[in-house]
């Protein structure tokens, strides 16, 4: 029997490694698009519950198939942060994925669609994406998480800009004046029929503040005795 998939919308996150306007096709020739989240182990609780029921639901599933008492785990989608000591700094890492096939919607705070955005690193934004739920010869039973769409709350364009070459604002030419009109029409002026239809939330209820134990969480990754 094929297990559901769940849908999850984040909280606001920051950005890590961010290719979502184009795939990245540095370990792969066709591409992928991801990007990583960083989310307050108060925001993670909720969709760490929701990736675990997947990850259980599909483990059982997978040993009926594969006709065997136990399995290899691949590893979870999520661990904590650690500071430059290698201490946890309190946050969790969430990694989001997709084939270079399906790019992901990106929309503005205000729900306006952009094309193309240049997200960098730093950026906060929310993400939705797919629980996917999976096994193979050599990982494992395991969830992944397909990006759908991205909600860009605040936009960082860049570490590198003017100011490491000496340059500091002053009157003169500005590229935003004779540009802002074509910008505003070509990123908004999408047709209603292009839009990416309303994604399903799923709404779970942490169970704490998400404190309890991401640790423990990642180190009984597995199945609950029932």
């Amino acid at each position: 029997m094929a297990i559901q998939k769940e849908v999850i919308t984040t909280e606001t996150g920051v950005a890590l490694y961010p290719w979502l306007t184009k795939p990245d096709t540095k370990y792969s020739e066709e591409g992928e698009y991801k990007v990583n989240l960083i989310l307050s182990k108060e925001n993670a609780a909720p969709i760490i519950k929701t990736i675990v029921g997947v990850f259980e639901d599909n483990y059982k599933e997978q040993l009926k198939i594969q006709k065997k008492e136990t399995l290899v785990k691949a590893s979870p989608p999520f661990s904590e942060e650690l500071d430059d000591n290698g201490k946890p700094t309190g946050n969790i890492i969430f990694k989001f994925k997709s084939k270079a096939a399906y790019k992901p919607a990106i929309f503005d705070a205000k729900g306006n669609p952009l094309i193309d955005p240049p997200i960098w690193g730093g950026s906060e934004i929310k993400v939705n994406a797919v629980l996917y739920p999976y096994h193979s010869p050599m990982n494992g039973a395991g969830v992944s998480l397909k990006i759908r769409a991205v909600q860009v709350i605040a936009l960082v364009e860049g570490s590198e800009g003017a100011g490491r070459f000496g340059f500091g604002e002053t009157d003169g030419y500005n590229v935003k004046d004779g540009i802002d009109e074509q910008v505003d029409s070509k990123v908004f002026d999408k047709k209603a029929d292009d839009a990416v239809s309303e994604p399903k939330v799923v709404k779970t209820k942490p169970t704490s503040d998400g404190s309890k134990d991401v640790a423990d969480i990642l180190d009984k990754w597995g199945v609950k005795d029932d």
